[in-house]
């Protein structure tokens, strides 16, 4: 898998012949709120379990991270190192290291070496910015391969559904859709309605479990949810 996730950037060739290359975390929002919603229903789980450790994986600039830190959990946050060379990615991630709870893992040597385990995990908006598709059922193995196996194994995940509208066709590549302008932001973007989610994360072992307030497709899985 490391090799195929070795660097963010990817040379594609769009539908229109246009050749450029895409880097992923040029879909960091940064400065972006935390989804309130999400946060509400992490916390308010996590708690009432007794659950503590979160994996915010594709993290980004931590909007979801340092508030759960401040909420005293520990915080897994899993990101390419090039996303922490913009400022204000790289601001945020040296407040979350004032934090004892608060790991970084560099993707994807660190998260692939490390044997940290955790009992919920955050998929934010990542999922779709990801151009090649075998890479999305890799990524999603890899995160339930590191569930703690005696916690409840669930992942929150939060995606768009509607922005494909009026993308132009010369700009498609694989199922989605290269966007930005210029030599160094384009990004990748595609979207899948609920039951095409559903069996994405299915094939991969998960479940829908439920949903919660505040994104276009805020979903709840559970990995294996048979044997929880």
């Amino acid at each position: 898998m490391s090799k195929r996730f070795s660097s963010p950037i990817y040379n594609v060739t769009t539908s229109g012949g246009e050749k450029v290359a895409i880097d992923v975390t040029n879909s960091i929002s940064a400065g972006l709120e935390p989804n309130q919603g999400l946060m509400n229903e992490v916390i308010t789980w996590m708690n009432k379990r007794g659950y503590t450790r979160i994996l915010d994986f594709g993290g980004g600039a931590l909007r979801h991270t340092i508030p759960l830190l401040d909420k005293g959990f520990e915080v897994i946050a899993v990101e390419y190192e090039r996303a922490y060379t913009r400022p204000r990615a790289k601001a945020m991630r040296a407040q979350a290291q004032g934090y004892d709870g608060f790991t970084a893992l560099v993707w994807p040597e660190d998260f692939l070496k490390c044997r940290l385990k955790y009992d919920v995990a955050l998929l934010v908006y990542v999922l779709q910015v990801i151009p090649v598709k075998t890479e999305r059922d890799l990524l999603l193995n890899a995160i339930a391969e590191r569930f703690d196996r005696n916690g409840p194994k669930r992942l929150y995940y939060a995606s768009r559904f509607g922005e494909a509208r009026g993308l132009p066709d010369n700009t498609r590549y694989n199922d989605g859709w290269v966007r930005g302008i210029g030599v160094h932001d384009r990004s990748f973007y595609t979207e899948w309605n609920a039951a095409d989610t559903d069996k994405l994360f299915l094939k991969c072992g998960y479940e829908r479990a439920g949903s919660y307030s505040g994104a276009t497709q805020p979903y709840i899985y559970e990995f294996q949810p048979g044997v929880l």
